[in-house]
């Protein structure tokens, strides 16, 4: 009964507002009706938001139940209020539906988020249960071994729980030991708290390995991962003969490397007591520029049982070779390695090089030491300055630089330079050269002994002096950046061979010459 007149009491209520307000509200409720809304909705809209269409239209939008709307007395009331009040009423009916939608996107958001922690779980539940799965098989092997034990012994085999979580939630299915342990394992634990619960364990159970750099029971070695690959046997591994062979073949084109072993190694084997023979200053100037940097070298005198010293423990830095350690077969072995190498093409050609190297340092210490120079020396020379052009002046020209021998060797005067026009010759060049360094090096490029090569070209390519003389220097791509060397000659270019266009550089140079213009 109550119910009752509660119904009756707000249909009463409603109709009458809807009376009152069927004039005012005609075009809200045609606005709302376009949009698609049933009429009976509109009406409950537009009473409880106070014929706001705005308001009523968010509340239509936003799906609310119409349980949740003011009663319609509250709207009839709400609309006498507003007759008198103005506007601060709907401000308050406002903020109640802010307040409203506010609860509703707090609503969807909860159940969002309920919907990502349930599927997070799910997930981590299915990798428990892998994981449990492939160890099923190696409790089951473990429960037959223990089954075959208890027939021969005459005991009832223990038979191990299952490992697997039944995620269904019928525990009747499940026996009372697997019951237990999934309460236990009820809890889920994240995929970060395992991993670092695997490291901790694995960090406590390594056991120290000195002779494997790896102690991880899972590496695998480079044979397993790489089967048909084969490493190369180091040389320390390797026997003594190949080393010393191997070494010594190594140290051939270094002509005093190879003569300072040979030395030492014959000096050993006439007088093994001789401590002075077989101790090797490392730090002595000698030893350093000769033998220390050589590849091969000091690998050698190791092969021969020479041991190394550091200052740490004997407080001196050298190479030892003990008395017992002398072996007269391996000092035969050695010896005989050296000599067959100095009979190699390498080692002679090396010999070559120093002595031409030697004959720079004595044509570079003249020019730095002309006042030791003769007077017919003197003459000469002044002879090629004069047929030289003068140098232009700072800013006109290009620099020509002149070396003598390889720039490694770093020989005293052996670098000339002075600047050039484009159009001098190749024959102010040499008159220049000659007025420097005297009448023997012009003598010697002109007999092809010696070679005037231009720097700047790969290969380095020899230039015929007398073919070329008088060209300019543009012509033949030495300006503007001219790199002149003096090399020993090879012995193609002694004899007179034509140089082949396949072997050296192409041509260089603003308005040079074409290799087969050139030779």
């Amino acid at each position: 009964m109550v119910l009752r007149k509660f119904l009756n009491n707000a249909t009463g209520g409603l109709l009458t507002a809807l009376t009152n307000n069927s004039n005012t509200n005609s075009e809200e409720i045609q606005q709302l009706e376009a949009m698609g809304f049933p009429r009976e909705r509109i009406v409950h809209a537009l009473n409880a938001t106070d014929n706001n269409v705005e308001q009523a239209a968010e509340l239509l939008l936003l799906g609310v139940n119409e349980a949740d709307y003011p009663t319609s007395s509250a709207a009839a009331t709400t609309t006498n209020r507003n007759n008198v009040r103005g506007n601060s009423n709907n401000v308050n009916e406002g903020s109640h539906v802010a307040a409203h939608n506010e609860e509703q996107m707090r609503r969807a958001i909860e159940e969002s988020l309920e919907v990502n922690q349930r599927q997070e779980s799910d997930n981590l539940g299915r990798a428990e249960v892998a994981s449990f799965q492939n160890n099923d098989d190696t409790n089951k092997k473990k429960n037959k071994s223990k089954g075959v034990v208890g027939k021969k012994t005459g005991k009832t085999p223990v038979v191990a729980s299952a490992n697997v979580i039944d995620l269904t939630g019928d525990d009747s299915k499940q026996p009372a030991a697997t019951i237990s342990k999934t309460k236990r394992n009820a809890t889920v634990k994240s995929a970060a708290t395992v991993n670092a619960g695997k490291a901790a364990a694995s960090r406590f159970t390594k056991t120290p390995n000195t002779n494997n750099k790896s102690t991880s029971p899972t590496s695998k070695t480079l044979s397993q991962t790489h089967p048909n690959v084969k490493l190369p046997i180091k040389l320390q591994s390797k026997s003594k003969e190949e080393q010393i062979l191997r070494t010594a073949n190594r140290v051939k084109p270094h002509v005093m490397a190879v003569d300072t072993l040979l030395r030492v190694l014959l000096a050993v084997r006439s007088s093994p007591d001789n401590i002075k023979f077989r101790c090797i200053d490392r730090t002595n100037a000698n030893y350093v520029q000769y033998v220390r940097d050589v590849p091969g070298a000091e690998d050698l005198l190791l092969a021969m049982n020479y041991r190394l010293h550091n200052y740490a423990t004997s407080g001196k830095n050298e190479l030892r070779l003990e008395r017992h350690l002398v072996d007269d077969a391996l000092l035969y072995l050695g010896i005989s390695a050296l000599e067959q190498m100095r009979e190699s093409e390498e080692y002679k050609m090396g010999k070559k090089l120093r002595a031409f190297h030697a004959e720079m340092r004595r044509i570079g210490k003249g020019q730095r030491e002309q006042q030791n120079l003769t007077e017919g020396e003197m003459e000469v020379r002044l002879q090629y300055l004069t047929r030289c052009p003068k140098e232009p002046p700072l800013g006109r020209g290009a620099i020509m630089n002149v070396q003598l021998g390889d720039e490694r060797e770093k020989i005293d005067g052996g670098l000339a330079s002075r600047r050039f026009d484009g159009d001098d010759t190749l024959a102010d060049v040499l008159n220049w050269l000659g007025g420097c360094y005297g009448d023997e090096l012009l003598e010697k490029m002109r007999s092809r002994e010696w070679c005037l090569c231009d720097l700047n070209r790969y290969p380095i390519l020899p230039l015929d002096v007398e073919k070329h003389q008088k060209k300019t220097l543009q012509y033949l791509g030495l300006f503007p950046s001219g790199k002149l060397g003096v090399r020993l000659s090879e012995d193609s270019w002694r004899d007179g061979d034509e140089i082949m266009d396949d072997i050296h550089g192409s041509a260089r140079g603003l308005g040079a010459a074409s290799r087969s213009m050139l030779y």
